[in-house]
């Protein structure tokens, strides 16, 4: 049975860090009623500490998507492994995460992904309704890109406009095609291209930000 007064007793660890090691200890225990919200916890704080308790979780495509999005919080480069496999999930939030995790550790090709799914707006008709990944892909963009950012539906059209003012159409069909091949690298740099996708070199990561910088 779930205990209520804990259950608020860990939301309310949210934004507290000295409640890090109440939060770890929690997360540890994946039967634990609590364990969502100790592991959202830990993501919001900003606990890279808690990384590898939270990777010990993981498991590809059936990896929680609270574990997901806490992960990209976090920007350790070691959540890529976690990434990588859920760019071809079924449920399309948790693709769109995925390639948000991966952008936002430096990777540049997951940046055409994002920008492909500002094309995937929601569907509504007289019956039902189709949501789209449309506003989430421009969230990841402004968060990624430094751009300002508001849950409202002209950010989808905003973001459209910065991103066809930073890049180039052949440098995101570039990205594009390396993506789905597997890379994360970027296209732009001729020394990284035979470099496998999971290449955590400084050097790497700093060549795909300056990539990014430059178009």
């Amino acid at each position: 049975m779930r205990d209520e007064t804990r259950d608020w007793l860990v939301q309310g660890m949210k934004r507290r860090p000295r409640f890090i090691p109440e939060l770890r200890a929690i997360a540890r225990d994946a039967e634990d009623p609590e364990w969502a919200w100790a592991v959202d916890a830990l993501g919001e704080l900003g606990d890279r500490g808690s990384v590898e308790i939270l990777m010990a979780h993981t498991a590809g495509q059936d990896t929680p998507f609270v574990l997901l999005d806490a992960l990209r919080k976090l920007k350790d480069p070691i959540a890529a492994l976690v990434f990588e496999p859920n760019l071809t999930h079924p449920e399309p939030r948790t693709r769109v995460f995925a390639l948000w995790g991966l952008a936002a550790l430096g990777h540049a090709t997951p940046i055409a992904g994002l920008v492909a799914l500002l094309d995937d707006p929601d569907v509504r008709t007289p019956s039902s309704y189709e949501p789209g990944e449309s506003r989430r892909a421009a969230q990841a963009l402004c968060d990624v890109l430094g751009w300002p950012f508001e849950w409202a539906p002209e950010a989808v059209d905003a973001t459209h406009e910065r991103v066809r003012a930073r890049f180039s159409a052949e440098y995101l069909a570039a990205c594009a095609e390396a993506l789905a091949r597997g890379f994360l690298i970027c296209p732009s740099c001729p020394n990284q291209r035979e470099r496998p996708r999971f290449d955590f070199a400084g050097a790497c990561l700093t060549a795909c930000l300056s990539c990014l910088e430059a178009c």
